[in-house]
């Protein structure tokens, strides 16, 4: 990728993708593989790269560390993956 900013923008389309349901996620994927055979590692990136930034935003904005809030996060899944089961 040229940039922080594509990444992050390429990041923020395939969230989008992601929160409309799985049948436009999955054509969002098809779509850019056809223009990109490199499109799952830019998608991939992207992702990445949105979940940096937010996770650094996040960081600020509590006065937590990234590490610490990593740890939050993954104690909240699996309790919620506990839970469902």
């Amino acid at each position: 990728m040229s940039n922080d900013y594509d990444r992050i923008r390429n990041g923020i389309e395939f969230m989008t993708a992601y929160v409309s349901g799985n049948e436009l996620l999955a054509q969002y994927v098809v779509e850019r593989r056809r223009e990109d055979p490199q499109a799952v590692e830019t998608l991939m990136d992207g992702a990445a790269a949105l979940c940096a930034l937010l996770l650094h935003k996040m960081a600020r904005e509590t006065g937590k560390s990234e590490h610490e809030l990593l740890q939050e996060l993954a104690t909240v899944s699996y309790r919620r993956e506990q839970a469902d089961d």
